[in-house]
């Protein structure tokens, strides 16, 4: 058997028939290379020591990968973090090309054959990565990722509780994500998101490795992203090629843990790349984020949102005016420094259906954003929270 081409790497924290449904998704591609054979795929999925591991379930993926799309199965005898699982992931791997995943995706028609021609075609571009949603019916547009840097790090701080600065903000940000969202050529951008990215072993030997395990969970794609750059090769989101992902189910199977190893990360990159500076500025604008004067701007910030209180069905929402074209950001916190992006017409607006099968019950905020005239004007802001619908009983 001729080797693989293509090396797909999975960890796997809790998520097993997610990480089983993508690997399926992933075998359907049935990817073709440019001069058209098959592209020859291997999967390497990395239990990194899952307290609620699912034996049946990796027994049937060990059985795909003996059957349908070749691949194994590694037990990883601890935690050691999504870079760790990686690297582990990585030393089993074979393939000249390398397929980084989460386990909580889907693939939509030619996704792979794409990102692999643009990536085959290119020497110069370092990674590529496809557009994102949030939903199978492709309703919600994930939000283009934000490179951390210091300047960075202290305007969303700022942007937390200050209305001047949060306007500020989000009306850069809202620029730059319609231009990625609208774009049919392939965009340079200097961060993808981690979840679904292709590279050449190649290159990551050059930069001194995949990941670095120091990260516990969280920034070691940020961290790639920057050695990609510093070796000078260019970063590209491919139009065309989609995937869906239902966004952090690995790490909501434990919330507490998770953000504990975010902040811990989120330390370790400022120091990292901003020494002294970054860790006092890390510091201090976490303190800033948790201070009253940062509590009392949000509640003033808030004063804006209409509560539309508890639904377990899809809210009907009528807008102040009618638009010829309007954006929707949603987001879970309501200073919408990172929003999905949902576009519509009209003086009126629901979530779709596909839309409102992907999310689950927690609390969302909406921010319509009109588009006519050419500028994003901000013109409502709603919340609601979504509930479990009621049990209806049996009669006698």
């Amino acid at each position: 058997m001729d080797a693989p081409e293509l090396s797909a790497l999975v960890v796997n924290y809790n998520s097993c028939q997610l990480a089983f449904d993508m690997l399926r998704s992933l075998a359907k591609q049935a990817p073709r290379h440019p001069d058209g054979h098959l592209l020859r795929m291997e999967f390497v999925l990395v239990d990194n020591a899952s307290p609620e591991r699912n034996d049946e379930v990796l027994d049937q993926i060990r059985a795909f990968g003996e059957t349908e799309l070749p691949g194994k199965v590694v037990l990883h005898d601890k935690n050691s973090g999504y870079a760790g699982g990686m690297n582990l992931a990585l030393e089993h791997a074979s393939g000249e090309y390398l397929f980084v995943l989460n386990p909580d995706l889907m693939f939509h028609p030619g996704c792979v054959e794409r990102l692999f021609a643009h990536l085959l075609a290119h020497p110069e571009v370092g990674l590529v990565g496809p557009q994102g949603y949030w939903d199978r019916g492709r309703e919600v547009f994930l939000p283009p990722n934000i490179l951390p840097t210091l300047g960075e790090l202290w305007a969303c701080s700022f942007a937390h509780g200050s209305s001047w600065w949060n306007r500020r903000y989000l009306n850069k940000r809202v620029r730059e994500a319609l231009r990625v969202w609208a774009a049919e050529e392939p965009s340079e951008l200097p961060m993808l998101s981690g979840a679904c990215l292709m590279l050449r072993r190649s290159l990551v030997e050059e930069i001194g490795g995949l990941f670095d395990a120091a990260f516990p969970l969280y920034y070691e794609d940020t961290d790639l992203f920057r050695r990609v750059s510093a070796a000078g090769r260019t970063m590209a989101l491919v139009p065309g090629a989609e995937m869906t992902h239902y966004y952090n189910r690995s790490g909501a199977t434990n919330q507490d843990e998770a953000m504990r190893r975010y902040w811990r990360a989120r330390l370790y990159y400022y120091r990292k790349y901003y020494g002294l500076l970054g860790l006092i500025s890390e510091k201090l604008c976490r303190r800033i984020k948790e201070s009253g004067l940062v509590r009392r701007g949000r509640e003033r910030m808030n004063q804006r949102v209409q509560d539309l209180g508890d639904t377990h069905e899809p809210p009907q929402i009528q807008l102040p005016r009618a638009c010829q074209r309007f954006l929707v950001e949603l987001c879970q916190d309501s200073a919408f420094l990172l929003a999905a992006g949902i576009f519509g017409s009209g003086d009126s607006w629901s979530p779709g259906a596909s839309f409102w099968q992907a999310f689950g019950e927690s609390e969302y905020f909406l921010r319509f954003l009109d588009l006519d005239g050419g500028q994003a004007e901000e013109i409502a802001v709603y919340r609601f929270r979504r509930v479990p619908a009621p049990v209806v009983e049996d009669g006698p």
